[in-house]
């Protein structure tokens, strides 16, 4: 007599593969998602260095001007991460990069240099990438520091829930106030 399997263990059998297939199929979009998000992470990162940069470099130039310096102001406004989003709902609603990028350039016009080079005062690209930025650029009058704060995400509703990029700038350029000018408190 010939041994077969019978329908409950071919039944059996295949349910067990099944199980296993499933499993595969589910690690496998788990693994497609999650690399999705290291490319956008890593892309941020990028993204936000060079805004940051680019900000730093010109904040801290040491042919800069005290007075443009000081003239800078809270950018895009003083009411911070709140002009990215909706204040009724709490939810970014559009693409934040036209408004950081008026800030970026707002600040980048302002500031004058006493002859020499002037740093690269152009926004980064990141079409290739799709992001979405937001910046913001504080500065206390008087003070000798600006803090310059980014983030970006693919999706503007995600913006604020992605990673803040923070740095802070000490004014290293030239003192062109006059002799007779009271000293600010700060500044070196």
């Amino acid at each position: 007599m010939k041994k077969a399997f019978t329908l409950m263990e071919v039944t059996l059998a295949i349910s067990v593969m099944a199980v296993g297939v499933l499993a595969l199929a589910s690690l496998y979009s788990f693994g497609f998602r999650e690399n999705r998000q290291s490319a956008e992470d890593v892309a941020g990162v990028a993204f936000a260095q060079a805004v940051i940069a680019r900000l730093s470099a010109a904040l801290s130039a040491t042919n800069l001007t005290w007075e443009s310096f000081n003239s800078l102001e809270k950018h895009p406004s003083e009411h911070g991460w709140a002009d990215y989003f909706n204040i009724n709902t709490g939810i970014v609603e559009s693409d934040p990069t036209p408004t950081a990028r008026v800030a970026f350039s707002d600040v980048m016009n302002k500031l004058s240099f006493e002859g020499g080079d002037r740093p690269d005062t152009s926004w980064p690209s990141a079409a290739e990438s799709g992001l979405r930025g937001a910046l913001l650029v504080y500065h206390e009058k008087h003070s000798a520091s600006a803090r310059i704060a980014f983030r970006s995400s693919q999706l503007a509703t995600t913006l604020l829930a992605t990673p803040l990029y923070y740095t802070v700038v000490r004014f290293q350029g030239v003192d062109d106030r006059s002799n007779s000018a009271a000293q600010y408190n700060g500044v070196p």
